[in-house]
Order: structure tokens, then C-alpha cells, then sequence
């Protein structure tokens, strides 16, 4: 499937299902409906994860006007609780984790970022965070970005 097409079939496909924007302190809230969340202090292997992160985010702004403020970010740190209610993430994660190992949650609100070191709860906290309404006016690479990643749920 060329470019073109790829992108017609995702509007046709998804544009039903993208959700407005909201705060990642939104999405944390609605997952803790599903899951156990508990915000938590990180382990001396868990904070090589969370280091990269903030690495990224950084990087993924430093451009952007929020790059006077980069210092005064606030990146918090979540786990899943393994349960009932997480099996299905944690058996996504049993081949890259051991019995010990939890999965990570981090944000930070200012920058309105999100991620986990489970692919699969990623993808699903993406989409529960939503897409800004001008992404989707102007059909930007974010836009079919979000898009790809309905596509990506819908394939697991």
C-alpha cells in the first residue's frame, strides 16, 4: 500500500475513534479505574529507564518554547501493580521482564508526556491522551502518528 492510500485507510478506519486532547494527569486517572497505579520511587536499575526518558523529552523539546523551563520539569514515577487487573500487561511483558521487574509509568505534566517501559500500555495511554483539535484540522504527521497507533492496537 503506497503512502497515500495508507493514510486514507487510516482516516477511513479510525477517525471515529480519536479522542480530544486531554492532560496526562487525566489519562493516569482514567487508567486507575482499570489498573493499580501507585506512584513510586524508582530502583537503582528502574532510574536508567526513567533517565532516558527525561533524556528524550528534553531533546523532543528543546526547540520548543518550553525550553527556558526545561529545568523546572516535574517527572513523576508510577508502577503497575501486578494483579488481575494488569495480567494482560504483564504477560505482554514476559519475555523482556523478569518476575521481579514492575512496569513503569513516567510524566510530566508541563511537557503533557507520557510513557511506560510496556509497549502495549504506551500505545493505550497515547490514545487515551487524545490528539490536539488542530492536529487533526491541518492533518499533521502527528495526526496520522495517532492514527498508526489505533492501527498498532488493532494488530496486537
Amino acid at each position: 500500500m503506497d503512502h497515500n492510500t495508507y493514510k486514507t485507510y487510516l482516516k477511513n478506519q479510525y477517525l471515529h475513534k480519536i479522542r480530544p486532547l486531554q492532560s496526562v494527569n487525566s489519562v493516569i486517572s482514567a487508567f486507575q479505574q482499570k489498573i493499580d497505579i501507585v506512584e513510586t520511587e524508582l530502583s537503582e536499575s528502574e532510574s536508567i529507564f526513567y533517565k532516558m526518558t527525561i533524556i528524550n523529552y528534553v531533546n523532543a523539546h528543546n526547540n520548543n518554547p518550553i525550553k527556558n523551563n526545561l529545568d523546572n520539569l516535574n517527572f513523576v514515577s508510577y508502577a503497575i501493580v501486578r494483579n488481575e487487573k494488569s495480567d494482560h500487561y504483564y504477560n505482554a511483558m514476559k519475555k523482556i521482564i523478569s518476575d521481579d521487574e514492575r512496569i513503569l509509568i513516567i510524566i510530566e505534566s508541563q511537557l503533557n508526556e507520557i510513557t511506560s517501559n510496556c509497549e502495549e500500555l504506551k500505545v493505550d495511554m497515547l490514545i487515551e491522551r487524545g490528539i490536539n483539535a488542530s492536529h487533526i484540522t491541518q492533518e499533521t504527521p502527528e495526526f496520522f502518528a495517532y492514527l498508526m497507533l489505533f492501527d498498532t492496537y488493532n494488530k496486537n
